[in-house]
């Protein structure tokens, strides 16, 4: 291989040595440095950034990955939510005016959901929000992030808490590819999310493969959290119908206020087909059953997200609070006074002996909003 001549900068002609063709030049490790460390988030020992399997299913799938994102890229007018009569949603915005702080003796607690692509940064001011208004817990209704790839970035946001407890729940983007795909290792993923984030005190995990929770505040408030997004099928599984309804019948007997939340809205609710609904006739079956449990055991409120508004409704006389509001972007071609805007929830409970009823506050977002782009009006209903 000979040498060649080139030009400089300055036009002079140089003798260029001939390089021996082979690999690009990718730098190596350098010695002067110490190895880098694994990445080692506060409070969470087991914080997993990429793990095993779900690395091996991009080695070994890298195409499939690859077209998934082109379909979902190309057929982005999926799923949707918007308004089709004037009935539809303005209707269902009740919001109870609370105090800046909490009267002596009430326990407050902070709700919402959706955070995942938060370009508006919703979370951060609604974790600070909460704290300032004296909120004893925040119930976290799923959809951290876009992919769970990236939960390191809402973990850290959890300072802003500075220790409130957090009992977050499972969403579909924890378990799917983009909230759309389920990936070979979603059972491997519920497994880290038990372990990396229900830390908070009081966790009682059910013994079953779900995320299903239960946990009491004060002694009298018991929250049951649900899982509808990680069962095969979706929907609820015989198994933790069963724990639900022991569950039930325990706190009712104790005579404690009941509170539950799950990701996906239950079938059949007034607001939006993006719900259980969509999962198929199996997962109906389950939304009908969980709510006829709820009847019975008199659950004082349910709350979900999945949607990205709010909309305050009963279900069969169960009181809903349907609060996906905390930055994922809004339902496209949702007014403001239909529920399309960032908030998230603050729930006064009275003393255990009072006949005062339970207060909702939502507290809206006032900073620039992000909207969904998509079509959405396949989903609401009219």
């Amino acid at each position: 291989m000979s040498d060649r001549r080139e030009q400089n900068n300055g036009g002079e002609s140089v003798q260029n040595p001939a390089k021996a063709l082979g690999r690009p030049f990718l730098p190596g490790p350098d010695p002067a440095r110490e190895p880098s460390q694994p990445l080692r988030m506060p409070r969470w020992e087991s914080w997993r950034v990429l793990p095993q399997t779900t690395s091996e299913f991009c080695a070994g799938h890298g195409v499939i990955v690859v077209l998934s994102l082109f379909c979902l890229a190309a057929c982005k007018g999926g799923r949707s939510s918007s308004i089709r009569s004037p009935e539809c949603c303005a209707a269902y915005q009740h919001s109870d005016s609370l105090p800046d702080q909490p009267p002596q003796g009430v326990i407050r607690l902070a709700i919402g959901g959706d955070s995942r692509d938060d370009r508006s940064h919703v979370l951060p001011w609604a974790f600070r929000e909460a704290r300032r208004r004296g909120a004893r817990a925040f119930f976290f209704l799923g959809d951290m992030e876009i992919t769970r790839l990236a939960d390191r970035f809402f973990v850290a946001q959890l300072a802003e808490l500075h220790g409130i407890p957090f009992y977050p729940l499972l969403g579909n983007h924890e378990v799917e590819f983009l909230g759309v795909i389920k990936l070979p290792g979603s059972r491997h993923a519920v497994k880290e999310f038990k372990e990396d984030f229900l830390v908070a005190p009081g966790v009682k995990l059910a013994p079953l493969p779900e995320v299903a929770y239960a946990a009491d505040l004060a002694g009298f408030v018991h929250f049951i959290a649900l899982d509808n997004v990680s069962p095969s099928g979706e929907g609820f599984g015989a198994g933790q119908l069963a724990w639900l309804a022991e569950d039930l019948r325990a706190a009712s007997a104790a005579k404690k206020l009941i509170l539950v939340g799950m990701h996906k809205p239950l079938a059949r609710n007034p607001i939006t087909t993006h719900s259980m609904e969509e999962d198929g006739a199996d997962a109906i079956r389950d939304s009908d059953a969980a709510l006829a449990l709820f009847k019975q055991h008199g659950v004082a409120m349910v709350f979900v997200s999945h949607s990205h508004m709010y909309a305050s409704y009963r279900q069969d006389s169960v009181e809903v609070r349907l609060t996906g509001g905390l930055g994922a972007p809004l339902v496209k071609g949702l007014a403001e006074t239909d529920g399309g805007f960032h908030h998230f929830l603050l729930l006064d409970i009275p003393p255990r002996d009072s006949k005062t009823p339970l207060q909702v506050e939502v507290v809206r977002f006032h900073g620039t909003p992000t909207r969904d782009q998509e079509d959405e009006r396949k989903e609401l209903r009219p």
